[in-house]
């Protein structure tokens, strides 16, 4: 069969490869998957497509939010079956032969059927934004300052505030601030970066926020975390710095020091795919706890989406998310 999937070859240099696979002969563990759709995690991809990635290597398969239908299974036993539609962390490309005991993310998730593939191919970032919530020491009542309001940003706002904490949301990009007033974030901040903590502090009466999150994966907001987190106080970092930051870091190392600040890393890699002796939290269990805030609307996916596009228009949707925020929120690619 001849399947197309996009590949990353250098820097500005994007393909949709035509490329035969054998889909006959599957070993016990792997699965023929046809895709439906699949979300572009912008914080990854533009890393690769511009070059913002130090020593990144290429060629790259980009993408792990895919979704689509078993078509055929090796001779493992394992769920979900042939002909379930599924939430699995491949790549861009309409057929793969896919193996969830070996592929990064190691996820292959049955969809409830009261949700769509689109809204399902959220799923992927709603479990990366609920890092940002499970490695911290949350309690009633608390302040929670997140920096950055793309997908994840927008999505840990709206879990952090389902929690019932107040939660201020800071970004300078105006659109991105009036999606998040229009999900129900009270408090936004969409000020330059250097008046960002101060402004913080005037709507914390000069405290500072119990947790602060670094949701943008930029260094320089990494330091205003720092600076906006109170006394005792968390710094979560969720996004993953790429890009080079030169700074005189005793500053920030002294009020990690002076304020007695906790910060923590928040990397997806940390919870069992299942449940198992000495951890309670799995991807499984908060999968499922997330696909019934999409049910319920919590998380409304709709609002997140800008564009539903063809897989051979992934370089303009790559190009808009990097240089058109105003207009680039989420971005699908309809495989079907």
């Amino acid at each position: 069969m001849i399947s197309k999937s996009i590949v990353i070859n250098g820097i500005k240099d994007v393909v949709l490869l035509d490329e035969e696979i054998n889909e006959k002969d599957l070993k016990p563990a792997e699965c023929f998957i046809e895709s439906y759709v699949s979300l572009i995690s912008a914080g990854t991809e533009l890393s690769r497509v511009f070059g913002l990635k130090k020593d990144a290597t290429y060629p790259v398969r980009p993408g792990y939010c895919s979704v689509g239908r078993i078509l055929a299974k090796g001779s493992a036993a394992f769920q979900p079956n042939v002909g379930d539609l599924v939430l699995f962390s491949g790549p861009h490309a309409s057929h793969q032969i896919y193996d969830h005991t070996t592929s990064y993310g190691r996820i292959l998730f049955k969809l409830d059927s009261r949700i769509s593939p689109i809204e399902v191919s959220f799923l992927m970032m709603c479990w990366i934004a609920m890092n940002g919530i499970l490695t911290a020491d949350v309690k009633l009542g608390d302040t929670v300052a997140i920096f950055g309001l793309g997908n994840l940003g927008l999505i840990l706002s709206l879990l952090y505030k389902e929690m019932g904490t107040k939660v201020i949301a800071v970004d300078p990009v105006k659109h991105r601030s009036k999606l998040a007033k229009s999900m129900g974030i009270e408090n936004v901040v969409d000020c330059a970066p250097d008046e960002q903590v101060k402004t913080i502090l005037a709507l914390t009466n000069q405290k500072g926020a119990d947790i602060a999150v670094d949701a943008s994966g930029l260094s320089v907001c990494i330091e205003s975390c720092i600076g906006a987190a109170a006394k005792n106080g968390q710094v979560i970092l969720l996004g993953s710095p790429r890009t080079e930051y030169i700074t005189d870091v005793t500053p920030m190392l002294n009020m990690i020091h002076t304020k007695m600040l906790t910060v923590r890393g928040a990397f997806n890699r940390l919870y069992p795919h299942k449940e198992k002796e000495g951890s309670r939290i799995s991807i499984y269990r908060s999968m499922e706890y997330l696909s019934q805030l999409l049910i319920d609307k919590k998380i409304d996916v709709e609002k997140f989406i800008s564009h539903v596009i063809k897989p051979e228009d992934v370089m303009t949707a790559y190009d808009g998310l990097m240089n058109k925020k105003e207009e680039y929120t989420g971005v699908i690619i309809n495989w079907k």
